[in-house]
């Protein structure tokens, strides 16, 4: 595993400046790139200087100047792995990826269709936020999904694999690795999910939890032929065996989604449960998805929008026990979610301002 991470995270031989170098009009608009990194990306926090000059212009030329940011990124992003790539635009999104015609076009029909039902669905939740088109990068293959992705993780740690996320540094996008379509879906859905909540404070639970729900109402179970591996008995016996007074408080701050065990997956599972009895009333899930916060994983708002303690809450999937969030344990801080796996596995500036606390931040 040791060899595995260091052939896909080994910083490429071809620099972003030869890339660069080769298109003239990759600097319309003038951006300023990153160093050191294996593939272009821009550095987002000199562009979101830029963008400030269009602050107090109307909207329309805001949003042109994002979109303008993101094609020139994704030009070049095209220059480095080759012509066999394209960018396709839709309303919405910005697909870069070498899927052919009616591929391609399912593709960008799926995003634009889940986008719509995930804010319909999550109403006073889910919001339209940021400027330009949500970018979606998808590559031919592991290495280069990985090549890509390595740039934004910490030099060193253990890292669950995965192939798709949502990354938010900068300028929020998606990336995915090729595959049927069928395959993708499940994927596009959940990441979409995290990007249209992105502004909530929520904790990482809540945060999958939702992305979790809300795929599996996209992608109705029986599509996705991955499901299903455990039994219920199984999965039961499996909570029992992991869940206690120690292994909650890492689920409550988010630790344990990051977690390179089963603890992970079982993370999932639980997130998935808890969000899913709480939705069954959808007024008090929005007013609790309005007002929780990950520095205490949403305990001070559950009781007044809620009506219960996330230890009630808890204790209606696992059974009794001290399950009650005890924020002053968490040494290590909080996770917002948004991780690097989705179900099937386990404004003014551009999309995705906000920061996730298991990726580093780019360039500065």
């Amino acid at each position: 595993m040791i060899q595995l991470f260091k052939r896909i995270f080994n910083r490429a031989d071809r620099t972003v400046k030869d890339c660069m170098d080769q298109d003239p009009q990759i600097s319309q608009p003038q951006l300023t790139w990153c160093h050191d990194t294996t593939m272009p990306i821009v550095d987002w926090k000199v562009a979101h200087e830029e963008a400030k000059q269009y602050k107090d212009k109307d909207a329309a030329a805001l949003g042109s100047y994002w979109r303008s940011a993101a094609l020139t990124w994704l030009k070049a992003l095209r220059m480095h792995l080759g012509d066999h790539y394209s960018i396709e635009q839709s309303q919405s999104f910005a697909v870069f990826s070498s899927l052919k015609d009616r591929q391609l076009q399912l593709a960008v029909e799926f995003c634009e269709r889940s986008r719509h039902r995930i804010l319909r669905a999550l109403r006073g939740v889910a919001s339209a936020w940021g400027n330009g088109p949500h970018v979606v990068l998808v590559f031919d293959n592991m290495d280069d999904y990985y090549n890509y992705v390595g740039n934004y993780y910490p030099a060193s740690g253990e890292f669950a694999m995965s192939s798709g996320m949502f990354i938010q540094r900068g300028y929020g996008h998606f990336v995915f690795v090729l595959s049927e379509i069928a395959v993708m879906e499940p994927i596009i859905a959940h990441e979409l999910t995290h990007c249209l909540i992105a502004p909530l404070a929520i904790p990482a639970w809540l945060n999958e939890g939702t992305a979790v729900n809300m795929e599996r109402q996209i992608v109705p179970l029986y599509r996705d032929p991955r499901r299903g591996i455990f039994s219920h008995r199984e999965d039961e016996q499996k909570r029992a065996e992991f869940w206690n007074v120690n292994t909650i408080q890492q689920f409550w701050s988010g630790k344990s989604f990051i977690r390179p065990d089963e603890g992970c997956s079982l993370s999932y599972d639980l997130a998935t449960e808890l969000t899913r009895l709480i939705a069954r009333d959808y007024d008090k899930y929005c007013a609790y998805m309005n007002s929780a916060n990950r520095t205490d994983a949403g305990s001070a708002a559950a009781l007044p929008a809620l009506g219960f303690t996330l230890g009630d809450l808890a204790s209606a999937v696992l059974g009794e026990g001290q399950w009650e969030p005890d924020p002053a344990s968490w040494q290590e801080g909080t996770e917002r979610g948004q991780f690097q796996q989705s179900d099937t596995e386990r404004r003014e500036s551009g999309i995705g301002e906000a920061t996730t606390n298991s990726l580093k931040p780019m360039c500065h």
